[in-house]
């Protein structure tokens, strides 16, 4: 069913709308920031659009991993909080988890064909998109967004959808005339406390992986202090990014990293209380 409707999602020409919207929204986000920045503005909210966009410092640490994991496994977390790639497994170590249940992530990529590809390229605009006032570049941005929301989820539905189907399986791969079809699995994972029993404590301190956005979680229910944390990562870079998004969508996102915190918040006096 889903293969079908991507097929459809293409031949009616939605596929190509989709990729033009996304150029767009990449043109005139850049566009916008930097007549943001120029204006040495770090938030404009543009309230009669419902659109807000802001300068933000992202810091980006890098962690020590066998110092963080040997860490994590003296307090007796490790397993409990991590996953192990098949790819960073010998294939005497795979061996010993043959009969472990694993995740494996299953995705489809489609790959235009040259010609399809060709049929795409036509004009963003039929005018000077530089000539626009700010105002009028982020309303073109907000017209954009939209369209551009509605034709992914679309599109992204479908393709979870063709993920089931038994000719993808079979074949791998499915060629017709605007493109190909394929489907590819990422590594196994295997949940750390499942193959615990297989393998000695080097090999699990090597191969185990955090999933670094849980760090916070895991702070915050007394398992490491501020200064273990500062003495296994170490600050990399700061980014500064430029965000452009719907006023209603970064309301979302504030509600959602306020119950976040909050739940952190209960984890970190929970812990206390013990």
């Amino acid at each position: 069913m889903g293969l079908d409707e991507l097929k459809r999602f293409i031949f009616d020409g939605s596929y190509m709308e989709l990729k033009q919207e996304e150029e767009r929204l990449r043109l005139l986000k850049n566009l916008i920031r930097e007549e943001q920045d120029s204006l040495d503005l770090k938030r404009i909210v543009w309230a009669e659009l419902g659109v807000v966009g802001e300068f933000q410092n992202s810091i980006v640490y890098e962690y020590d991993h066998d110092e963080l994991n040997a860490l994590l496994y003296n307090i007796g977390i490790l397993p409990v909080i991590t996953c192990i790639k098949s790819s960073d497994l010998t294939e005497e170590e795979l061996g010993r988890v043959a009969h472990v249940p694993a995740h494996r992530k299953r995705y489809l990529r489609f790959t235009p064909s040259n010609h399809f590809k060709q049929s795409m390229i036509i004009p963003l605009f039929d005018f000077n998109v530089n000539e626009l006032d700010l105002l009028d570049k982020v309303a073109m941005w907000k017209e954009s967004n939209t369209k551009f929301e509605r034709l992914n989820t679309i599109w992204q539905i479908e393709k979870l959808r063709a993920l089931v189907s038994l000719e993808l399986k079979t074949s791998k791969k499915l060629t017709f005339e605007c493109g190909t079809f394929s489907f590819l699995e990422g590594s196994k994972k295997y949940r750390t406390d499942m193959v615990l029993e297989h393998f000695d404590v080097r090999t699990i301190i090597r191969c185990a992986r955090v999933n670094l956005d849980r760090m916070d979680e895991i702070r915050s229910r007394g398992f490491l202090s501020k200064h273990e944390l500062a003495g296994i990562r170490r600050v990399v870079n700061v980014q500064r990014r430029y965000i452009i998004m719907t006023i209603k969508k970064e309301k979302m996102k504030k509600e959602y990293w306020c119950s976040k915190l909050k739940q952190l918040s209960h984890l970190s006096q929970g812990e206390n209380a013990e």
